[in-house]
């Protein structure tokens, strides 16, 4: 499926934002926006942005131009083509290095109370990991985490 924020594109040089603009409406659902409670929802355009995230990876997402409330993740070859220096950043996390071999590339928020096994996860601590060492713990640690919550 091919979002709609590449072909309903427009240039509105009143706009402070990326010239890449959609209908909302014409988004697919899981693309569009998540409004943030503050928001009147009259604006019917979506921007897109970019989110720096902690791991150092960007993810492209459409965001309300009214409230900053943003979709999901558009895929690569949703936002293949586009000029990548027009697209603002519009989060931007701090990369903190992981706390087991020190890489400072980016690194994960880890729980360590797996989230398929505690409805309470959050209440959990949690650590910064790389990609790498995060993979290999839950590769050793919990190798069925995909599977269904465990019976209590």
């Amino acid at each position: 499926m091919h979002t709609n924020i590449t072909s309903v594109v427009e240039e509105d040089p009143m706009l402070d934002v990326a010239p890449y603009l959609s209908a909302i409406d014409e988004l697919p659902y899981n693309r569009r926006p998540q409004h943030k409670y503050h928001c009147s929802q009259v604006q019917t355009k979506a921007a897109l942005g970019k989110v720096k995230c902690g791991n150092g990876i960007t993810h492209y997402k459409a965001f309300c131009l009214e409230c900053g409330g943003k979709g999901s993740p558009l895929s690569a070859s949703e936002v293949a083509g586009l000029d990548d220096d027009s697209i603002p950043v519009i989060s931007d996390h701090t990369i903190l290095p992981c706390e087991r071999c020190g890489s400072a590339k980016g690194s994960e928020v880890h729980h360590w109370a797996p989230r398929h096994l505690f409805d309470d996860a959050h209440d959990w601590p949690t650590s910064r990991l790389c990609r790498s060492c995060h993979m290999e713990w839950h590769a050793k640690v919990t190798p069925n985490m995909n599977s269904r919550k465990a019976a209590v």
